[in-house]
């Protein structure tokens, strides 16, 4: 069940859902949708969508919920913050309940500037005193990170969001001795866009930096008044297929987000570093603990103070005057993937939590919402 989210998303449908159609259940999406449908077996249960977030909170999660109760499911698996009342509706109904929590939301709260500063801490203290109560009515809680784990105090078991084995790609770099690093994603000044190009003021002439991602025309603007911006090259928006297409070609994944409240925490649950990790780039990224633990840990980069552009610009060029030990770094990263940060080794975990609430031992025959 999700309100927020695609029905094709990638953790919902692609991993979580055929993950356990593979292992025998009869899993139904309900979601935002055109109309229903059966995608590679699963049926897709479309309610209606629609523009505005007011709509998205209040009368989307009714619409699912009714669906819900419809299907008569053995277990419900919810997304979204936005579904926990649905999900204490069905819990008090009797039926088996799973909240997957992609976010350490009250960290999350804190950090949107669009709500007035006077109540951005009571309501992130208020969100997290309901999610936590509620957590503890639920039959299980995922947590994509271990920070996010530790909130929920031994309730929830930590399923993280990493690629498929079959993700990894590895391909020669090109031979035209310009070393270029790559940023995919969100491109705004909290996730570090400024500070990556004011870096480029500071790295010699065989240094590039490809920017892929939705950008505003006000972030476009202040963005070439930068001296470093004649080092950019800006890909656009491309389809994220593509994108994972083009990683193994680049030299060095970037992830800069700026030391906020809500980025301070992230580790296990930023998909883009296992991405860069499975194309064979070395990472350079936030000095936070849980992105630094799990670099270090693993040999595959490096961190640094995402707020200084001359100490980012100095740790790009290690990596663009040391081939060999940012090949070796790459080379890391991807039996990373291999070894610890894979899916298979998530769906194991997804799959036992599954067998714990139902009782079911290895028989699997269930239906899923």
């Amino acid at each position: 069940m999700t309100s927020s989210h695609k029905a094709y998303d990638e953790r919902i449908f692609y991993k979580e859902a055929k993950s356990i159609a593979g292992a025998g259940y009869e899993p139904v999406v309900i979601a935002p949708h055109p109309a229903d449908e059966v995608l590679d077996g699963i049926r897709i249960k479309a309610v209606p969508g629609g523009a505005g977030k007011l709509k998205r909170l209040l009368l989307t999660p009714l619409q699912i919920l009714a669906a819900a109760v419809r299907e008569k499911a053995d277990i419900y698996h919810f997304h979204d913050p936005e579904l926990i009342p649905a999900g204490v509706i069905l819990r008090l109904l009797g039926k088996k309940v799973i909240y997957d929590s992609h976010e350490y939301y009250k960290l999350k709260i804190i950090s949107k500037e669009r709500i007035p500063a006077g109540l951005r801490q009571f309501i992130a203290w208020a969100y997290d005193v309901l999610e936590t109560a509620a957590a503890r009515i639920f039959n299980g809680v995922i947590a994509t990170d271990r920070v996010t784990e530790g909130k929920f105090k031994g309730m929830a078991v930590v399923i993280c969001n990493p690629p498929f084995k079959s993700g990894v790609s590895i391909r020669p770099k090109k031979t035209d001795g310009i070393f270029r690093c790559v940023y995919a994603g969100g491109l705004d000044e909290d996730r570090g866009l400024f500070k990556m190009v004011e870096a480029m003021e500071h790295v010699d002439d065989r240094v590039r930096l490809v920017l892929a991602g939705g950008l505003s025309e006000e972030y476009q603007s202040r963005m070439k008044r930068l001296k470093g911006y004649s080092k950019v090259d800006y890909i656009g928006l491309l389809p994220w297929a593509q994108m994972l297409e083009l990683l193994p070609g680049y030299d060095l994944g970037l992830v800069l987000y700026q030391p906020l409240p809500g980025f301070v925490y992230i580790g296990e649950n930023n998909i883009k570093l296992f991405e860069y990790m499975a194309s064979g780039l070395p990472v350079l990224a936030s000095n936070f603990v849980n992105l630094d633990r799990i670099i270090r840990d693993n040999g595959c980069g490096a961190t640094v103070d995402p707020t200084d552009p001359v100490k980012i610009a100095k740790q790009i060029m290690y990596f663009a005057d040391n081939p060999e030990a940012s090949r070796k770094m790459g080379e890391n990263g991807v039996k990373a993937i291999l070894e610890i940060y894979n899916w298979e080794k998530e769906e194991e975990k997804l799959l036992a939590l599954y067998d714990r609430i139902l009782n079911s031992g290895t028989q699997r025959r269930h239906s899923y919402a």
